[in-house]
């Protein structure tokens, strides 16, 4: 089972993004037959994990973390960040396949209370099926 780690102190800044934010993104569930979003509402303050150029986390909350331009500030996973990691492709690859993916994960706040705890990493475990945190 491949594990997705994180720094903390990047994920500090996603999560209370997440949960200081006045309201969440919704959540994708499916496509009608005219290919339109279906979506709907997200029950508590949430994260994104984003396969696409890299892997990451983004916080759910609007309006969004904006760093620069239509970029929002993101915690990339280890050794998937695009700009510092030569082989962040296969690597991405490697631990999640190569399809591209947003997953909505109501974790702020477990994720929040795992750091305050003191972690200096955050970890994901991921399959096909499930995604989980991983308590150290």
């Amino acid at each position: 089972m491949p594990t997705l780690t994180f720094d903390a102190a990047d994920v500090r800044r996603v999560v209370e993004h997440s949960i200081n934010a006045p309201t969440q993104g919704e959540q994708l569930v499916d496509y009608d037959d005219n290919f339109k979003a279906i979506t709907k509402p997200v029950e508590a303050p949430a994260v994104l994990l984003v396969h696409d150029q890299g892997v990451y986390l983004m916080s759910n909350g609007q309006p969004r973390d904006i760093v620069k331009g239509e970029s929002s500030f993101v915690a990339y996973a280890k050794g998937c960040h695009p700009d510092r990691d030569p082989d962040w492709y296969d690597t991405a690859h490697a631990l999640v396949g190569g399809d591209d993916f947003g997953e909505t994960l109501p974790w702020a706040r477990e994720l929040k209370q795992l750091i305050d705890s003191g972690a200096k990493t955050v970890s994901l475990n991921f399959t096909q099926s499930t995604i989980e945190i991983v308590r150290g």
